[in-house]
């Protein structure tokens, strides 16, 4: 349980380092500032549900 959240916390803060950076590196070329905040926006969705998930069956499966 613990190495999934670890993991998880993880790609949360890669995937806020890609979007900060796609914003703040304007001197990158305006397609990979693009990708990187996609990829970054879909990696941070994708963890922050997976996270509540992970969560919520912790919690069901302690009770």
């Amino acid at each position: 349980m613990v190495q999934n959240f670890t993991y998880l916390a993880f790609l949360c803060g890669v995937s806020m380092l890609l979007v900060v950076g796609g914003v703040l590196l304007t001197n990158l070329p305006l397609p990979l500032q693009i990708i990187m905040i996609a990829v970054g926006l879909v990696g941070g969705i994708f963890c922050f549900i997976t996270l509540i998930r992970v969560l919520i069956k912790h919690n069901i499966e302690k009770e």
